[in-house]
């Protein structure tokens, strides 16, 4: 036999071997000296494949850590960024699944927020059911040999373990597994898991490097969308609390999802105005005193607020015991639509006041007012105004202002106790035989004669 090494700068590679198995041999030098060159160029070529592999690992490694960074740059959304984390890694390492948890030593079981599965077509995502754990944390050895040394759980094998495989979140048996926990100030919150389903691996130190790498910026991540949850949920709360103030609650919910954009900048829009109030208001506020005509007006108020918001208006203030509401802004109508829309409001506001009525009766509200009950009036034109936000830094309101919202106030105030007075810009969008015969009249603070009608309720 002729054994010579293989060497790169005096540093072992291989051994290169030549053997005669029938006859003894004695090698000459020249063979010796021939053998020599071509080990010394193999030594070349398998340093130079070495090192091509290093470099190839390391450019992998790169990459991954890279393309996880710049996606949780890009997204606030967790969901995206777990799924992303688990995908580009289960590529990067080529393994049949890749599983990121969320969970802490005072949790019960793992939950699973991120899973790539080699073997599906598509990414597993929630809303198409990722696996948890059904065994709690404490009685998995390897999550509890994970929280006990807060260091990586290598098993190249899992068959000469058997008692470690045991249920985890990774959608299959695990024949070699290698789990990484996610450290956030000295405590554990996650961990991710990497798997083979039928082969054994030999996890190198580059591997887990990477792994180590990731979930540190996994770390970050979850970090970054538990501070994301509180932010919008926020931003939702305080959406909400401005907008509901005057828009239906199925505006404020699409509003605070981003669904609804809404430009509250002032500016001109065709939108319809309902003006309504109570008729003699004052003196029954006189006759029934402070406490009493509180809760009559706060009650009279909410339903005549739930009556503009089902039928898709927005109410822009109380004014004493007045109701004002526009169709049209913020949500884009139709003219059309804006006027039914109007009219369908008004006719529901008389129908919850003969309800509050009969129970305002029956509670004896009254006592010896002698209407015994309440009566309103509406108007409702359609016109240009210019609608948004007005007011200073500290305090402003939606609402609208114009020569229209103040025809549409003389029409509430020229009707007649339980009618609806409206102009020729909203009758023209109504059956002739839905509304009495228009008439001339003389409204409060406008110069002409103008032209209305009339709904009976």
């Amino acid at each position: 036999s002729l054994i010579i090494p293989l060497l790169f700068q005096n540093q072992p590679l291989a051994m290169l071997a030549f053997h005669r198995c029938l006859a003894a041999k004695i090698w000459q030098k020249n063979e010796i000296e021939l053998i020599s060159q071509i080990t010394e160029t193999a030594g070349l070529a398998i340093f130079q494949a070495l090192n091509y592999e290093k470099i190839k690992l390391t450019a992998t490694r790169e990459a991954t850590i890279n393309s996880v960074t710049a996606t949780i740059r890009s997204s606030l959304e967790p969901e995206r960024i777990f799924t992303a984390i688990t995908k580009q890694l289960g590529e990067a390492l080529k393994v049949d699944g890749c599983a990121l948890s969320l969970w802490t030593k005072e949790d019960k079981y793992v939950h699973c927020v991120g899973l790539y599965d080699r073997s599906l077509s598509t990414q597993v995502t929630l809303e198409t059911s990722l696996p948890n754990s059904v065994v709690p944390i404490r009685e998995n050895p390897v999550l509890s040999l994970l929280l006990d040394t807060q260091r990586p759980v290598v098993m190249e094998d899992m068959n000469a373990q058997p008692e470690l495989n045991i249920d985890l979140p990774l959608n299959a048996p695990a024949r070699a597994l290698l789990i990484v926990p996610l450290i956030f100030e000295g405590e554990i919150i996650g961990s991710i898991s990497l798997r083979h389903n039928q082969k054994s691996r030999q996890w190198t130190s580059s591997d887990i490097k990477l792994v180590e790498e990731v979930a540190s910026q996994a770390a970050i991540a979850v970090q970054q969308g538990q501070l994301y949850k509180k932010v919008k949920g926020l931003n939702e709360y305080l959406t909400e609390s401005l907008l509901k103030r005057f828009l239906p609650l199925t505006m404020v919910k699409k509003a605070a999802k981003g669904e609804l954009k809404l430009d509250l900048t002032p500016e001109p829009k065709l939108i319809t105005i309902l003006f309504s109030d109570i008729v003699n208001f004052t003196p029954l506020s006189a006759y029934l005193g402070a406490r009493r005509i509180a809760k009559l007006l706060n009650e009279y108020l909410e339903a005549m607020s739930n009556a503009v918001f089902i039928n898709g208006g927005t109410v822009d203030k109380f004014i004493g015991d007045a109701v004002v509401a526009l169709f049209g802004a913020p949500e884009e109508l139709s003219p059309e639509l804006q006027v039914n829309k109007a009219i369908a409001t008004a006719k529901k506001m008389h129908e919850y006041l003969e309800k509050l009525n009969s129970k305002w009766q029956t509670q004896g509200i009254f006592g010896d007012y002698p209407a015994q009950k309440l009566q309103f009036r509406c108007g409702i034109h359609q016109g240009k105004a210019v609608v948004g936000m007005f007011g200073s830094a500290e305090r402003s309101d939606y609402t609208a202002i114009g020569p229209a919202v103040n025809l549409a106030a003389r029409l509430q105030t020229a009707a007649q106790p339980n009618h609806i007075l409206i102009s020729q810009a909203v009758a023209q969008y109504l059956p002739v035989t839905a509304i009495n015969p228009v008439k001339c009249q003389k409204l409060k603070g406008i110069a002409a004669d103008f032209m209305v009608c009339s709904l009976n309720l």
